[in-house]
């Protein structure tokens, strides 16, 4: 594939307040969510130059608001590109080509379990759009992509659509206690394989459910992730926010209504 050109971001890792992860969206997906961030990263034209550069230029203001001495000088040493009338600030990094592999630069710095981080990062072809940088996916302007990364529907087991529905709390206890504490909770499940569970007064996310032969796995996101396993047998479910066998744990018990 020829690399020279001016690329633009098809798709991209996007954090997803709804699913508190990182995400794949594409541009039309991103268009609909009114953030900064999204609009930035979606505004952002990557450059592959002859001789190892790639210039990174994230969207700025119109070419026309700025003062021309300001925008001359700027150009003239490479911080700033002009294209299609806005001005798009430039990150000049470095790329190469090794053993059959295009690296970038991502000119990171750090140490992971006392080892030093390599800062390249190897660029990935798909159809006509190449993943860079890990975390986005880029075409050539004026090309149409042969393939985009989005996050996929999952599709539900004939079992989970049958465990669809709403379930009222009927008590939680330790595993260790026979207290039951009997305040209102619910839990949610939707036929996308997201939900919602409702108790102390919030609303919290269910990225993810499962149902196996009966054998439950859930995930809830508020301020960190909690993993479920439990069992639903009918209308009754039993979940335990971790090992069952530790008396510590805490058991939420269920009805569907």
């Amino acid at each position: 594939m020829e690399l020279t050109g001016l690329w633009e971001v098809c798709s991209a890792q996007i954090f997803d307040m709804n699913e508190m992860e990182m995400v794949w969206k594409t541009r039309e997906e991103a268009a609909a969510i009114e953030d900064d961030m999204s609009k930035m990263v979606f505004g952002t034209l990557f450059e592959f130059k002859d001789g190892g550069i790639l210039n990174m230029m994230m969207k700025g203001p119109a070419a026309d608001s700025v003062p021309k001495d300001e925008l001359d000088a700027a150009v003239a040493v490479g911080k700033v590109v002009v294209e299609d009338g806005y001005c798009y600030i430039c990150d000049a990094k470095n790329w190469k080509e090794e053993d059959g592999k295009i690296l970038i630069d991502s000119k990171e710095e750090g140490e992971v379990f006392g080892e030093k981080i390599n800062p390249w990062r190897e660029v990935i072809e798909e159809g006509n759009t190449l993943i860079v940088l890990d975390n986005y996916q880029i075409v050539k302007i004026g090309e149409t992509p042969t393939s985009v990364r989005k996050k996929e529907a999952k599709v539900l087991t004939p079992e989970m659509l049958e465990a669809v529905g709403t379930y009222k709390g009927l008590y939680t206890k330790m595993v260790c206690d026979e207290t039951k504490n009997e305040e209102e909770f619910s839990l949610e499940l939707k036929d996308d394989g997201t939900g919602i569970s409702k108790r102390n007064g919030l609303e919290i996310k269910v990225p993810d459910w499962s149902v196996e032969n009966g054998e439950v796995k859930l995930t809830e996101k508020y301020l960190g992730k909690i993993d479920y396993t439990g069992k639903l047998d009918g209308k009754n479910l039993n979940l335990f926010n971790d090992d069952p066998s530790k008396p510590m744990t805490y058991e939420y018990v269920y009805e569907k209504i």
